[in-house]
């Protein structure tokens, strides 16, 4: 019930024009991002640099850092704007990106940290993965010119963290739903199998992702890995009427914002989300251990 309850519904029929919109949005939370991975310890999962959703915001959040309070940088949304928050998710600094450069951009984020006695050296860009090039980076600014897309893509984000936190709570070895920096895709990875040092071996993601090489539009995935072996694709499980496989260099199933888009209530939508979700977590489960039944055979 919390799910249908707090679905917002998805109205926006033109699913590959949010794509411009998405990707300034890409680009303006790696200062989200910075601010968390510069001033927060190293993680082995590189989780410092990533970021929840928080739906009275409308934003994406990093992790707090304490300094002297908790605070942490946010990407709102609807207004396309960076705030320095506290832990009560009111603000303490705020910059419109619109009309502004990442040159600007990076000053703002500096100027919050230095606020709260850091060098601005202390905020440097993460260097460990690059975004495909864009104009922002040759100096042109962000720009608003359709609100309706940023709102339309503040309910992807909220609707992908309601239903893959519920997905994911149904397993004992699941990640925390969270958004990453690098690809900008909101997920958990589900640990199926360990080995003898409590590595995953074996897992199944679950998350929304923006359009890419798999897609030309926000689309749910549920995948697969395993560090040995190879899955066999001969035969793959039905899915949901207007999902579909995908194999060769990623192997898993998908489900395009333009096939939710043909539900219209929250309640098809909610419904027709969460089978897909569920349909292919059980088939890729299935996947994995018959691989597994090989194997031993």
């Amino acid at each position: 019930m919390i799910v249908k309850d707090n679905w917002q519904l998805l109205t926006y029929p033109e699913t590959t024009k949010l794509n411009d919109a998405a990707t300034q949005l890409h680009h303006a939370a790696q200062f989200v991002a910075m601010f968390g991975n510069s001033l927060l310890p190293k993680a082995a999962d590189d989780s410092q640099s990533n970021m929840g959703w928080l739906p009275e915001l409308k934003a994406l959040a990093g992790h707090e850092v304490n300094l002297n309070r908790r605070i942490r940088m946010a990407l709102l949304y609807e207004t396309l704007e960076l705030q320095l928050i506290n832990e009560n998710e009111e603000s303490l600094g705020v910059f419109p990106l619109s009309g502004q450069t990442k040159a600007t951009a990076i000053s703002f984020v500096r100027t919050q940290a230095r606020s709260f006695g850091k060098k601005e050296d202390d905020i440097q860009p993460i260097t460990h993965f690059s975004l495909p090039e864009h104009d922002l980076d040759k100096g042109a600014p962000f720009m608003m010119s359709d609100p309706a897309q940023f709102q339309e893509l503040a309910r992807y984000r909220n609707n992908a963290q309601l239903v893959l936190t519920e997905i994911a709570n149904g397993y004992e070895y699941a990640s925390a739903v969270a958004t990453w920096p690098h690809h900008f895709d909101t997920g958990s990875a589900i640990t199926v199998k360990f080995d003898d040092q409590s590595n995953p071996t074996k897992t199944v993601g679950i998350g929304l992702a923006p359009a890419d090489g798999i897609a030309g539009e926000f689309y749910f995935y549920v995948n697969h890995w395993q560090k040995d072996g190879k899955a066999d694709y001969s035969t793959l499980p039905s899915l949901p009427a207007g999902a579909e496989w995908h194999t060769g260099d990623w192997n898993g199933a998908i489900l395009k914002m333009s096939e939710v888009l043909k539900k219209s209530t929250v309640e098809e939508q909610v419904e027709f989300v969460s089978a897909f979700l569920r349909s292919a977590v059980e088939a890729s489960f299935g996947i994995l251990e018959k691989e597994a039944v090989k194997a031993l055979g």
